[in-house]
């Protein structure tokens, strides 16, 4: 998958969710920071969480992967 089209389906995800359903503490801090700033990229967002954006779209897609296989 490319990540460029993953960011676009998660962050729609992220926009969509919510907050307080069961999601780990370090997702549920990001779905809050994309609901605060909608038009955010994933570079934007690593700097703002001081990460490598690479390890962070890896880390996003694997929980993003595993969330969406549990509710299916």
């Amino acid at each position: 998958m490319n990540y460029a089209k993953f960011w676009i389906r998660f962050k729609e995800w992220a926009l969509t969710t919510d907050e307080d359903s069961n999601l780990p503490y370090r997702l549920r801090n990001i779905v809050k920071v994309i609901k605060q700033n909608p038009d955010i990229t994933l570079v934007k967002l690593a700097g703002y969480l001081d990460t490598d954006a690479i390890y962070l779209a890896k880390y996003l897609r694997a929980n993003y992967k595993s969330i969406a296989e549990n509710n299916t």
